[in-house]
Order: C-alpha cells, then sequence, then structure tokens
C-alpha cells in the first residue's frame, strides 16, 4: 500500500458496508433513512494487511466477561433497546464489519469459541480512529496500535446496571429468559438460569461498585493497574468478603498507550515496571492485562507450608489463552507506526527542518531511538521524574493481604524469602503471572504438540535464537540431556522484577519515555491523558487548558490533537485536578522556547 493505502481496501470495505446494510435490513434492524451512512474507514500504511488486522481484532486472550447468550438477550438499562445495539459505537468502540467478525461484535471484543463467553482483546483499547472534513463529506482514517477513544468506565457502569435490572424485574427477566433459552424454555430451565445469572450479575456488580470511581475516568483513558490489583489480590484471592483489605479504589487514569514499537522498548508500562524487548516478557505484561479484563484465575494452595518449607501454589486454573496472546504479540511487533497522511495535510518541510535540530537540542536525551543496554534489538527506555502527576505510580506501590499466597516464595529477583503480611500488591500480580506462565511450560511433559501449540513455548523458542544463538532448541528441551532445569532457571531470570518500577535517575513519580515514532496519532498527552495537543505539551503548565473536551474523533492537524470543544460522551468533560491523579505540570520542556521554535518542534514531531 501506498499512501493510505487505500486504493483496493477501501473498495473491499465499501463492499463490506454495503453488505452489513443489506444484512441489517433482511432482519428489520435497517437504519432510519434519515441516519446518514457512516463515513467509509480508510487504513494508512501500518505493514499490515486486511488478514492481519482481523488477526488482530477478533483473537481471543481468554477473556470472560460474560456469557455471548446473556450478552445479545440483554436490553439496555434506560430505554429499551438492545444492550448489544450499534455494536457499542455509543461508548466508542469502532464498528467491525469484516466479514471475519462472524459474531458482529465491536472492534476488539470476541466470543471465546471454548466457553461461549463475549471478552475482550487488545484492539478493543488500542485501536484509534480519526475524522476530518473535506469538501463537505466526512472520512474516517483507522490508526491501528493506537489508544482508543473509548469510555470504558460508561460501559461497566451501564453494563451492571442492565444486568441488576433484568434480574430484578420479573418482567423484564421473563423476556430475557425466553430469548435465551429459546425452545428449551420452561419453569425449571428459568429458574436455574435465574440461579447463574444471579451469581454472575452479584460478583459483577459488587466487584465494580468496589472498583469503579465516583470522578469518572472519561473516554480514551483507564485505571488499568488498580483494576487488575483488585482483580488478582481480591476477587481471585477470594477476598470479596473484606473489601477493605485488598479492593481499593481505581482513581488513577491513565491513557492507554500507542503498541507499534511496544515490543521494542526495555521496559514498558507506564511507570516501566514491565522488563521488555522478549516476547517472554511480553507474554507476561500480556497476561496480567487478561487477569485484568476478565479472565478467569483461581490459585490453590498445593502444598501447605511449614516453619521449614514454602507454600506451594498451583497457578492452572485459569482462562488465559497464551497461544492467543503470543499471536497477538506477533502481530503488534510487526506493527509500523503511522505515517502523517502528508496528502491531506501537507508538511512545512523547512520548519520541521528547523524543529529537527530544536528537537536534539530539547527532547533527544530522552525520545530519540537508543539501543538498550541489555538486549541489542530492543531500544532503551528511560524512565525519568519529570514532574508530572504522581498518582499512578504511587498507587502502583500499594500493599495487600496476601491471602493464600502468605508463606509462599516471592517472585524473582527474591531469593527465598517468603510473602508476609502486608506484601507488595505488585509482587503478588507478578507471582500470580509468572507462576501461571511457568505451570503451562513445565509442569507436564513436554510433547512435540505441547511445543508447536504452548504460547508459552512459542515464546521461549523466538527468545532462545537470540539468548542462545549458538544452542539447538531441541537439546536445550530434552530432559535426558539435563538441561531443562537450566533452560527453566534462564526463563525465570528473565522474568526477574516484573510489576516492580526500575530505580529512576531523579526523584520523584517515574514514568517511561518513549520513543515518539507515530506520537502525533496519540493525543491526549502525558500518562494521564492530561494535555490536550502537542502544542500544549510545550507550554508551561500555568499556560494549558485546565478544563477541555475529550472523546472527539474530530482531529487537529495544526495544534496536533482532538478537537475540544465537543464530546459525544455524558463523561468528556476533563477537568485538571492534582489531587485526583488529573493533574496537568510538568514536563516543561521547551516551554522557554520562542512561539516559533515550538511550532517547528511540533511541525517536525509530525515527520516521526
Amino acid at each position: 500500500m501506498l499512501g493510505l493505502g487505500v486504493s483496493n481496501e477501501k473498495l473491499v470495505r465499501i463492499a463490506v458496508l454495503t453488505a452489513s446494510m443489506l444484512i441489517c435490513a433482511t432482519e428489520g434492524r435497517a437504519q432510519p433513512a434519515t441516519t446518514p451512512a457512516p463515513p467509509v474507514v480508510t487504513y494508512i500504511a501500518q505493514g499490515w494487511s486486511t488478514a492481519d488486522r482481523d488477526t488482530f481484532y477478533t483473537t481471543g486472550q481468554g477473556s470472560h466477561m460474560i456469557s455471548y447468550a446473556w450478552f445479545k438477550a440483554l436490553r439496555q438499562a434506560e430505554v429499551d433497546e438492545p444492550f448489544a445495539a450499534d455494536q457499542l459505537q455509543r461508548y466508542g468502540y469502532l464498528r467491525n464489519d469484516s466479514p471475519a467478525n462472524v459474531d458482529r461484535v465491536p472492534v476488539g471484543f470476541v466470543v471465546e469459541k471454548k466457553s461461549g463467553q463475549l471478552g475482550m482483546t487488545c484492539a478493543a483499547c488500542h485501536t484509534g480512529q480519526l475524522e476530518y472534513q473535506k469538501d463537505g463529506v466526512t472520512h474516517s482514517i483507522r490508526l491501528d496500535g493506537a489508544p482508543a477513544h473509548a469510555d470504558f468506565q460508561q460501559f461497566l457502569v451501564d453494563l451492571a446496571a442492565s444486568t441488576r435490572k433484568t434480574l430484578n424485574e420479573p418482567g423484564q427477566f421473563d423476556a430475557f429468559a425466553k430469548a435465551v433459552l429459546g425452545a428449551g424454555f420452561s419453569t425449571a430451565s428459568a429458574a436455574q438460569l435465574k440461579s447463574d445469572f444471579g451469581a454472575w450479575v452479584k460478583q459483577f456488580g459488587n466487584f465494580m461498585d468496589a472498583s469503579l470511581p465516583a470522578s469518572p475516568w472519561g473516554p480514551g483513558r483507564l485505571d488499568a493497574f488498580g483494576m487488575i490489583f483488585n482483580r488478582v489480590a481480591g476477587r481471585d484471592l477470594g477476598m470479596e468478603h473484606d473489601p477493605h483489605n485488598n479492593f481499593r479504589v481505581a482513581n488513577a487514569p491513565v491513557s492507554y498507550p500507542f503498541v507499534w514499537n511496544a515490543s521494542r522498548q526495555d521496559h514498558t508500562q507506564w511507570n516501566g515496571g514491565v522488563p521488555n524487548g522478549l516476547y517472554i516478557q511480553a507474554l507476561t505484561r500480556n497476561t496480567g492485562e487478561v487477569f485484568g479484563v476478565f479472565a478467569d484465575f483461581k490459585p490453590r494452595v498445593a502444598v501447605p507450608g511449614t516453619p521449614f518449607t514454602p507454600t506451594v501454589i498451583d497457578y492452572k486454573y485459569t482462562s488465559a489463552d497464551f497461544a492467543g496472546l503470543q499471536t497477538l504479540e506477533e502481530k503488534i511487533a510487526t506493527l509500523r507506526p503511522p505515517p502523517w497522511p502528508r496528502d491531506i495535510w501537507p508538511i512545512d518541510e523547512r520548519l520541521a527542518e528547523n524543529g529537527q535540530a530544536l528537537f536534539t537540542t530539547h527532547c533527544a536525551a530522552c525520545h530519540a531511538e537508543r539501543a538498550s543496554p541489555d538486549l541489542v534489538h530492543a531500544w532503551a527506555t528511560p524512565v525519568r521524574a519529570v514532574g508530572t502527576d504522581p498518582k499512578m505510580a504511587t498507587n502502583a506501590a500499594r500493599t495487600s493481604e496476601p491471602g493464600i499466597y502468605f508463606g509462599t516464595l516471592r517472585p524473582p529477583p527474591a531469593i527465598r524469602a517468603r510473602f508476609e503480611n502486608p506484601a507488595s500488591t505488585a509482587e503478588m500480580l507478578g507471582s500470580s503471572v509468572i507462576g501461571s506462565l511457568l505451570d503451562e511450560a513445565f509442569s507436564l511433559p513436554i510433547t512435540p504438540q505441547k511445543l508447536d501449540q504452548s504460547g508459552v513455548w512459542r515464546a521461549i523458542r523466538k527468545d532462545l535464537a537470540d539468548l542462545l544463538p549458538n544452542e539447538k532448541f531441541d537439546d536445550l528441551v530434552n530432559p535426558k540431556l539435563g538441561s531443562l532445569a537450566d533452560l527453566k532457571g534462564l526463563v525465570k531470570a528473565r522474568l526477574s522484577n516484573m510489576f516492580i518500577p526500575p530505580v529512576a535517575l531523579d526523584a520523584g513519580a517515574a514514568y517511561e519515555s518513549r520513543v515518539l515514532y507515530g506520537i502525533w496519532a496519540t493525543a491526549p498527552f502525558l500518562h494521564n491523558g492530561s494535555v490536550a495537543s502537542l502544542w500544549e505539551l510545550l507550554l508551561p503548565a500555568t499556560q494549558r487548558m485546565a478544563s477541555f473536551k475529550v472523546g472527539s474523533p474530530k482531529f487537529d492537524p495544526k495544534n496536533v490533537g482532538y478537537v475540544t470543544d465537543e464530546t459525544p460522551f455524558k463523561t468528556g468533560t476533563f477537568v485538571a485536578d492534582p489531587d485526583s491523579g488529573n493533574g496537568n505540570g510538568g514536563h516543561e520542556y521547551g516551554t522557554d522556547l520562542s512561539e516559533a521554535d515550538r511550532w517547528a518542534i511540533v511541525e517536525y514531531l509530525k515527520t516521526l
């Protein structure tokens, strides 16, 4: 594909859109005549084919949010419409009209085939889209790997409200049961459904009540660590009975990071808490992610501890799909940053050239591409404290009651140290994830089929080609050669310090500094999405907008961000507040430059 790469793919998308409209018409669900057709989506050349994109959009990772049969039968709480209507576009999720999307769910949602559960996958949060006007016509450009505009909290709030109303109103439950059970409806089957559905509604609603903040995250943000910690240290350890122990309000929302080049960083997550650059490390961070978005995980005590021996945990009871996670990571590794669409908005080359010199002087120390000191194929990702809002970093250091983990060995690099009370919640997450991966890889006999199908072994095989280029993989996994224990030790060593932020070069709350390829497509900026545009990021904090609208797909090519005077969301107003995790201060680099120089840097950033 050249330029926007739309010539052939655009025709395909037009055909798919037309087919989708015909399907809706035959099902009696056609759009009213007065509703304008959505703009045809075009794609920037990012190195993906249509098949690559479909894989990213629809590959499951073991997320079990809700039975898909239940989800399809649900009605909205406020209006008598299906909850699944409009493919959840009202929450900012993107419509997926690909023929591969047989279940007609949004981008990043998938029906898990083994369980029949509706789940989420990477693409729900890491696929963006912008709109612009040309000759009075609205056009849309898909930005694969870019931050989503979705309002995840409002989606969760409304799903809890809808399911509670369905359970508690007899007439609505009766209609729901008939839709779910179909020809199998009876008094007995409806009673069993109500029992099963009621148990789900209770656990889902209680979790959201304990986790979601009164001040909404708003579109394009979520407190991922807060929700993951609550799942792993609270729900998954059976701590629901005492929410004052391990549950905390997830009140430190951050932006969805862009994922192109994510595999090339030597640290990732906003606080740099995940050593990165190897597939096994990527599988670790992605397993933590799916634990947060509804994977089932129930660790159990396998061998009780004694004063002389640690407790041993069995981690195998999880729905996390390691093969799916590895497939997604391999696909992300091939994704290129989106180039600025010069045919729509030309670049002032002379101004950009001036900006390049200024960038080298004022920005390159943190954001230039440099080789990692640890991995030759990775980039150094400085973790720096630059005065930005500390709440995410502070919350990530919280502690919890270890529950069944009390007396178990803490994850590497701790040596023979056991969990005590209180325990680092990040270390508890590390034990959960690392234990699950090691259990998948080493708990059962290693067979050729397992090596081919296991996502963990696919990751290990790819990494060993880099780490031990002179070794034969078959020899390394052959227990007769006595090297399997050494291989397990090598894998464990590479999983040290997972979810633990590195020691920063400077005092304060530190966050990762990424290479800025494709940065133009990732507004709003800073880790918490508190700065609307690249132009504002180069202003002193006192001159940045204290309040602005978020969530609009309309692009602002001058300031490089999205328009800030409108939003399609009822929670779409961002208000800067240092006390709530929404501080927009810090990162005052280049703020002492002239206005002309700042514009030059903005122009140069478009070229990356």
